[in-house]
């Protein structure tokens, strides 16, 4: 950790959250960060999208233990990530959705492990809906440090928690990437900045231990689902092409998708059965450079 915010205590990790203004999400996510322990050295950074500033009328509110900052930017996740970087305070960062939330022991335990491990640049957990049930991924069940090879079972944004020097830069998010952005890439920003820091020889290592609550959008399957899972398979096609990572594992993820939509369709699940092929269509899209 940082030898003077320890010393003069000030924040330790500076949770950088963008959002368009879902303020019932936001409230248990705020929730969950004065609850948990270490809170008062815990830095809240909300971008705020939404013309209404809903959001941060909430904070301004809410009675956080740590510090708070409100800012706001353009439409975008990695948009606003961007926004809320530079104003970080804390040697450690990390990028929660707005409808995430905590566990009570997740920063102590996120601290202590980084104090040990100063060989590392950052750590992953596992995403779990509140019942304890994996969440959004297939995750591996073992330690083991993130790889172009398995960044796909090790990480999604809210479970990154990473030490601020070692970013690129203070805007280390591809705004052509992601949720919002204006292209056709609705997903895979977070992989895309993990890619380029094991590029530069970063060591992050995936802890399923360290848990982040979140609930899975799988459950609740509706139309807008099917044009959502195209912008996330354009996204991670895109990953491919601009990471030359292996075609074979493309190939493989693919074809677990599309044997996933035969069994859907087979079972009466049709719109989940669409929504894999939008998915896998985007895939090859955005590995063929169709993506914007």
């Amino acid at each position: 950790m940082d030898a003077q915010s320890d010393a003069d205590g000030g924040p330790l990790i500076s949770l950088v959250c963008s959002t368009i203004g879902r303020p019932d999400a936001l409230r248990r996510l705020l929730a969950s960060v004065a609850a948990a322990e270490l809170a008062e050295r815990v830095e809240f950074i909300l971008v705020d999208q939404s013309s209404g500033q809903t959001c941060a009328s909430l904070i301004a509110g809410f009675g956080l233990p740590g510090p708070y900052r409100v800012a706001t930017s353009g439409l975008g996740v990695s948009t606003g990530r961007n926004a809320g970087t530079p104003l970080a305070a804390a040697p450690l960062v990390a990028y929660p959705d707005d409808n995430c939330w905590y566990p009570p022991d997740i920063f102590r335990s996120v601290i202590d492990l980084l104090e040990r491990r100063p060989d590392l640049s950052g750590v992953t957990g596992m995403q779990v809906t509140e019942a304890g049930r994996p969440s959004m991924l297939r995750w591996l069940p073992e330690t083991t440090p993130v790889t172009r090879r398995n960044f796909l079972r090790t990480s999604v944004s809210s479970t990154i928690f990473l030490r601020r020097a070692a970013l690129p830069s203070p805007t280390p998010f591809d705004e052509g990437v992601g949720v919002g952005s204006p292209g056709r890439r609705g997903a895979g920003e977070e992989s895309d900045l993990l890619l380029r820091l094991i590029a530069a020889g970063h060591t992050v290592e995936y802890h399923p231990a360290i848990r982040v609550f979140q609930d899975d959008d799988r459950d609740q399957i509706t139309s807008a689902y099917i044009a959502k899972m195209s912008k996330y398979g354009v996204g991670q096609g895109y990953l491919w092409r601009r990471h030359a990572l292996p075609v074979s594992s493309l190939a493989y993820y693919s074809a677990r998708k599309i044997a996933g939509a035969g069994l859907r369709a087979a079972r009466g699940q049709r719109t989940h059965a669409r929504a894999d092929l939008a998915f896998v269509r985007g895939q090859v899209a955005g590995w063929l450079g169709g993506d914007r």
